[in-house]
């Protein structure tokens, strides 16, 4: 475990994990003018001229080279920004890094206290941390808060410049993190998996926000207050109790019998060179012992090139697009991250969902994508939507339904035609736009889309990808005559 202040190069992907939390934990209690106001003060081109400035410091938390937790503060002891994966909470991170920012602050800031503007859900959490009241609570701008202050005796830490390792990577701290993937838009899961709505075309990180005093940061970020939760001081430790989301929210299936073993595999490149954009590939997918080895070799193949597949697109065969994004952007970033779920196995068949959040040349522009395998594990067969349903006229009236209750919008996709979305499903994305996907689960087989619509299209409802539920019992009724009935329990 490393905690040290970052690198400029590592901003954005600390940024990713500030909104990831944000957006799944606080920003469904708050209004969307209040989710704006967050979204606007921490773009990256907001907050990267204030960090070189060294207005803005950030701490980070690091485990195999990978992002943990982060807090930034100001050089007078400020903390903002303060944010811990959800996968990590209650695990003591937050007083991991309120340990390193203290020594920080003692050893090279040289400040007696450190300041923090609590929401009242937040104020039991500061106090065990050390933190006391410093003020009565207050109200600013419909923000509520309670201002504490952590002493910091300066004498209990060593001098900087006798210290036999440099702070700024030397400070070691054992707790364990747990990367909550450096997600770049909000995550509402309307039914489960069913859908996920994106800013893909957002400019999450465009604009420097207005004229906004930059020492006013901290104080002015306190949250938009509608329930405990405060945006500069938030570390993810509320929720917990919440509902799922995203792939944590599929009922997962494995067979009791199963003759295999899975395995996680990681590929990780980060370009620390390169210090005018950003290059960083997290990429997780999962390679199954056991098989013969011809055959494992084509079900892992397949399983690894699908989780690959962004970053094969704008970094190992990059297209003319991408490469004049990264020449004209300010901010270049080629970034991927990659999640998986097995959400499907048995002896047969195995079904993997992979969500990859990238960034594909330009930081003001993030995608999400939604990709899954499905692939027989007698011989290797990659099943499509076309393969296993009969988009016949009954299907297409229940899949229909199905799409515009996950989407909770009645003139959802009716920029299409009903052949045009049978066409779709059937494989032809229409110019790439609508990606045809489906996955198997504990509960039934879900069918849809993911969404690549340009900027500015006018047909675009906010969402990455969309998919119905259907029952086995359900579905049975439109299947084909495809072995993949055969390989399902």
């Amino acid at each position: 475990m490393d905690t040290r202040i970052l690198k400029e190069q590592e901003l954005l992907p600390a940024l990713h994990l500030v909104w990831e939390v944000f957006a799944e934990e606080v920003a469904p209690s708050y209004s969307p003018e209040g989710v704006e106001k967050f979204r606007n003060f921490i773009k990256y081109d907001n907050i990267c001229p204030m960090f070189r400035r060294g207005e803005i410091l950030f701490f980070g938390a690091f485990e195999d080279n990978e992002l943990k937790g982060t807090m930034a503060f100001r050089r007078d002891g400020h903390i903002s920004l303060f944010f811990v994966s959800r996968d990590s909470q209650g695990r003591g991170i937050g007083r991991s890094l309120c340990e390193a920012a203290a020594a920080y602050c003692a050893q090279v800031l040289r400040v007696d206290k450190a300041t923090v503007n609590a929401a009242p859900g937040a104020v039991a959490h500061y106090e065990s941390l050390g933190f006391q009241a410093a003020g009565e609570e207050q109200v600013v701008n419909g923000i509520r808060f309670l201002p504490m202050e952590l002493a910091i005796d300066r004498a209990a830490y060593p001098s900087a410049g006798k210290s036999r390792t440099p702070l700024i990577v030397g400070i070691a701290i054992g707790s364990v993190l747990l990367l909550a993937i450096l997600i770049f838009g909000i995550s509402i899961a309307v039914r489960g998996i069913g859908s996920y709505m994106r800013e893909r075309h957002s400019d999450v990180y465009e604009e420097p926000y207005g004229d906004r005093d930059r020492h006013d940061y901290g104080d002015d970020f306190g949250g938009h207050n509608r329930g405990e939760h405060n945006w500069d001081d938030y570390d993810g430790s509320y929720g917990d109790g919440g509902a799922l989301s995203g792939l944590e929210s599929v009922p997962a299936y494995e067979a009791g019998d199963l003759e295999y073993e899975t395995e996680e595999q990681v590929y990780a490149y980060t370009d620390d060179e390169k210090t005018s954009m950003v290059v960083d590939f997290q990429v997780k997918y999962p390679q199954i012992n056991g098989l013969d080895e011809e055959l494992g070799t084509k079900v892992n193949g397949a399983l690894k090139e699908c989780a690959m597949e962004t970053v094969d697109k704008i970094y190992t065969n990059p297209s003319e697009s991408v490469k004049e994004g990264v020449l004209a952007s300010e901010y270049p970033a080629l970034v991927s991250y990659v999640e998986y779920k097995i959400s499907y196995i048995n002896n047969e068949f195995v079904s993997v969902i992979f969500q990859d959040y990238s960034y594909q040349g330009d930081s003001s522009t993030y995608y999400v994508d939604l990709r899954a395998r499905n692939i027989s594990l007698r011989d290797g067969t990659v099943y499509k939507v076309k393969d296993i349903v009969n988009t016949d006229g009954a299907f297409m009236d229940e899949w229909m339904e199905g799409m515009k209750d996950e989407a909770d919008d009645g003139s959802f996709l009716s920029e299409l035609s009903r052949e045009q979305m049978e066409n779709a499903l059937k494989g032809d994305s229409q110019g790439g736009v609508y990606v045809a996907n489906f996955f198997a689960d504990a509960d039934g087989i879900e069918i849809g889309f993911d969404f690549n619509y340009e900027a500015d299209d006018p047909d675009d409802h906010g969402y990455a990808w969309v998919t119905a539920p259907f029952d086995f019992s359900d579905i049975r009724e439109y299947k084909t005559n495809s072995a993949f009935w055969d390989e399902i329990d």
